[in-house]
């Protein structure tokens, strides 16, 4: 990669942990993640009209592309919601942000293209990373910690990041290369994982009393709606100026240990060594699999 694209997908990992940060600030994820939609699609409704109008930058396979990724995506809202509704944050980040490369791998090699021993080791210190993550020591290890409701949100929330990631991927290959068809497509992208998102939320999640006090403001989730936005369309840019697009997404774990080590020293989550340590091993195995393992 250039050194632009290096710069432009690491001020994107700042970005993405940065409005994570924010979501779990005060441990309403699932009201500040529909604040969030809600800013963005007001915002951007009429310069993306306007703009795709003109430009028609979107071909047909592009908007199925889209189609599939905000569903995807809308998904991915609300089982990451959920998920850190239930755990801490230096828990859920790691292990939501890495599962789907480990995925990706065992789907590659089931499909003919088998990992390399580099690949296999990253996804080795990947599955380490996890098993060490849940943890507050390793002299008060419980397997209990990994028996909770959260590991299946988790593990969806992985499912929907895979769903995403591949289509968009393809849609980065058939557009306009521009930064402004990035910006149009990520629109799209966030407007339409908008309505299954208050679909799941509406239907799956428990009705709150009516005089619950509510401490989710507009202020903070404006603010994470602009770093989520600019942090994927950074990310979608960059698919358009670069051909490998596992070493961005490689890039893109060092969020990892920025949310993970933020995370422990702002919120004051305790198993502050073991989870950094698997914060580290997580990312360090993900290079491994992006840059060696195929």
């Amino acid at each position: 990669m250039t050194p632009f694209v290096i710069l432009i997908v690491l001020l994107s990992t700042l970005m993405h942990a940065g409005w994570n940060l924010l979501a779990h600030y005060d441990r309403s994820e699932s009201l500040f993640y529909k604040r969030m939609l809600i800013f963005i699609i007001l915002v951007g409704f009429f310069p993306t009209l306007i703009s795709e109008l003109e430009a028609k930058s979107l071909p047909p396979l592009a908007w199925l592309c889209v189609l599939g990724s905000g569903f995807s995506a809308g998904l991915y809202l609300f089982f990451l919601a959920k998920s850190f509704e239930s755990s801490d944050f230096s828990v859920v980040y790691p292990v939501a942000r890495s599962l789907p490369v480990i995925f990706i791998g065992i789907i590659d090699t089931l499909r003919g293209r088998p990992l390399t021993v580099w690949g296999w080791v990253g996804i080795g210190l990947v599955s380490l990373g996890c098993f060490l993550v849940p943890q507050r020591s390793l002299r008060s290890f419980s397997w209990r910690s990994y028996l909770t409701p959260t590991s299946v949100w988790m593990l969806l929330t992985a499912l929907g990041t895979i769903g995403y990631t591949y289509l968009d991927k393809i849609a980065a290959e058939v557009v306009q290369q521009s930064p402004a068809t990035a910006a149009r497509y990520g629109y799209i992208y966030f407007a339409i994982s908008f309505i299954p998102y208050s679909l799941f939320l509406h239907y799956f999640s428990p009705p709150k009393p009516k005089d619950a006090p509510n401490h989710v403001g507009w202020k903070l989730a404006i603010l994470a709606a602009i770093l989520s936005f600019g942090a994927y369309w950074l990310i979608l840019w960059a698919y358009q100026l670069s051909p490998y697009a596992s070493y961005i997404v490689a890039f893109r774990q060092f969020s990892i240990v920025i949310g993970s080590a933020v995370a422990l020293s702002f919120y004051k989550e305790g198993g502050l060594a073991v989870r950094l340590a698997g914060a580290l091993l997580i990312t360090v195995g993900l290079i491994f699999i992006a840059v060696l393992g195929r």
